[in-house]
Parts: C-alpha cells; structure tokens; sequence
C-alpha cells in the first residue's frame, strides 16, 4: 500500500522496504539501543539491515537527498542516523533511478505500475539530482574544453610534445598527457565502487556519462556523443598507462 508520509527516516524506509512494518515497533527499539546492530538482533531478515546500509550509503555519497534535525547533514561530524529525514519525493527519485525494476509498495502504486511511468520516474530523478550532476560534469567540461583547445599532432602522441617531463620525471601541468590523465581519473572515480561495493555516482558506464552531457549541455561546441567517446576512450587508457608507469 502506497505510504502518505511527507518525509522518512532511513530505518523507516528500509523496514517499509522490507515490507517488515508489523514488527516496526521492535526493530525501533533495537536501532535506537543498539546502532548498526539488526543484522545480529534480527538475522532472520538480512535485507533490513542491508536495505538500510544502501539507504545511509546513498545519503552519505550525496545520492539520495536528507537532513538532520532540519538541517543539513555535516558527513564529517557523527551523527545519530535515526534524526536524519528523507522527503518523500527524493526517496521515490532515488528508487526510481538506482531501483527502477524492485517498486516497493509503500512508494510505487501497483495500479499505476506501467512503462511510461518508469520514464517519468526516471525523468523526475534526473531533474531533481541536477545539482549533482552539475558538480561532477563542470570539472569534465572544463577539461574536456582545455583538451579540445589544445587540439595537436602532440595529443596522438603526447611524449614528443616539448617539456613532456620535467628533469625531476612529472609531467607538467600544461602537458596534453596530463589532461587526458586528469580525465581519466575523474571516469574511474565516477564509474568505481566504495569499499562496501556500492557504486560511486548515479552512472553504471561510460555511456551514461556522455548521454548526461549531451543531454544537459546540447549546444557547447565539442561535446558531441562521437567526441566525447574517442576522447573519454583515449584517457582511459592514459590512464592506464599512468598507473602502470
């Protein structure tokens, strides 16, 4: 049954999550005794306690929107979990976009369920995370611009560009290398996981990121899906060599 609430803390949300609301009252009582504790209180739903790890994990990593107390949530102070708040909308986003094939009952109606409310729910969720892919793709336009401006018989080849490598064996920070290196980087970032395995950003791929550019940035020069893929392909791989060297 579709919840009515205007907001959700993360427990509550994994307990609605794991269709557990008859025994809320119990699993309250142990989140607020004893912290980080249901899976040793209740092994017999494993999900509860891992439904509500991606849930913390998603507003820690700045997927999923919340509050503490009203407030912003400082990730660099602890804490209690149980007073940090979700909206019901971004919950639904959040769901919509990292979820979009589990539709739990207490956010998703049953009777509505049809294709092209997958889209909207998809549609809705990039809008409202807009913020953060903002942050994530200005540093890759910017980037991406140098590299472009920067167009040279060097970029195929760059250790025959001059002051390729200082004496001391860096590279400069004006070396094309360097560029597709910084590049680089930021994919594996974007597209790597957190130590609990739980992906870095919204985007599963490559692809993802270029669609999202040229989706929010269709007329900038130089962003066009074919550049992007040649030139997020070729730093990868410098990359690569990078780390290897």
């Amino acid at each position: 049954m579709v919840s009515f609430r205007s907001s959700y803390h993360p427990i509550d949300a994994a307990i609605l999550w794991c269709d557990l609301a008859d025994h809320e009252a119990e699993i309250l009582q142990v989140e607020l005794s004893d912290p980080g504790g249901l899976l040793k209180h209740f092994p017999q739903w494993p999900t509860l306690h891992l439904y509500a790890e991606r849930i913390c994990d998603a507003i820690i990593y700045g997927e999923l929107p919340a509050t503490y107390l009203g407030g912003p949530i400082g990730l660099d102070d602890p804490v209690q979990r149980a007073y940090w708040s979700i909206r019901h909308p971004d919950l639904y986003g959040w769901f919509a976009r990292t979820y979009p094939h589990e539709k739990p009952a207490f956010l998703f109606s049953r009777e509505s369920d049809h294709s092209l409310c997958v889209s909207l729910g998809v549609h809705l969720a990039l809008q409202a995370d807009r913020d953060v892919l903002l942050r994530e793709l200005e540093s890759l336009h910017r980037t991406h611009s140098a590299l472009c401006n920067q167009e040279s018989p060097e970029l195929d080849d760059p250790t025959k560009a001059p002051g390729f490598k200082s004496k001391s064996g860096a590279m400069p920070e004006n070396a094309p290398m360097l560029l597709y290196v910084i590049v680089g980087a930021l994919l594996a970032l974007m597209l790597g996981k957190t130590e609990k395995g739980q992906p870095r950003s919204i985007f599963g791929n490559q692809a993802a990121i270029v669609d999202a550019i040229t989706m929010l940035f269709p007329d900038v020069p130089g962003l066009s899906k074919r550049t992007l893929d040649r030139k997020f392909a070729e730093a990868r791989r410098r990359f690569a060599q990078a780390g290897r060297a």
